[in-house]
C-alpha cells in the first residue's frame, strides 16, 4: 500500500507539529508543566527534523530511517506521558495532550518511510 505522506511533507508537517508542541500549551493556559514538557519535546523533534536528510532538512546528518525511529520513540514517549500526573489530572492539559498524540500517531502511519531516495520525493 502506497501511504500518502512523502518524506518532504512529512518534513513540514514536523515542523508545524514542533511548532504546535512549543506555542500552543502557553496559548492555550495549559498548565506550565504541560507548557514547559511540549516546548522541550517541540524543540528537540525541530533538532531532529533540521538534521534528517529530505530536502526540508537543513543539515543532512539523519537518514529518513533513522528519522522514524526517532518517531517512534516520540510517540512511545508521548504515550509514557499520557499517565503523568500533571497531564493526566488537568482535564484541558488531557484533552490537548490525546488529541495531539492521535494526530501524531495518524501521522506516523500515513507516512511513508520506505520512499528514502532523493528522486522519489515528488518535490515540486
Amino acid at each position: 500500500m502506497n501511504k500518502p505522506i512523502t518524506p518532504v511533507a512529512h518534513g513540514l508537517i514536523d515542523y508545524v507539529f514542533s511548532g504546535v508542541q512549543i506555542a500552543l500549551p502557553s496559548l492555550l493556559g495549559l498548565n506550565s508543566a504541560t507548557a514547559k514538557t511540549y516546548a522541550a519535546l517541540g524543540t528537540g523533534f525541530t533538532a531532529v527534523n533540521a538534521l534528517t536528510d529530505t530536502p526540508v532538512g537543513i543539515k543532512k546528518l539523519i537518514p529518513f530511517t533513522g528519522h522514524q525511529k526517532a518517531d517512534l520513540g516520540f510517540l512511545a514517549g508521548l504515550g509514557l506521558l499520557t499517565v503523568a500526573g500533571f497531564i493526566r489530572k488537568d482535564k484541558r492539559a488531557l484533552k490537548f495532550h490525546l488529541a495531539f498524540l492521535g494526530i501524531a500517531v495518524t501521522h506516523y502511519l500515513l507516512t511513508d518511510y520506505k520512499r528514502v531516495s532523493v528522486e522519489e520525493y515528488h518535490w515540486h
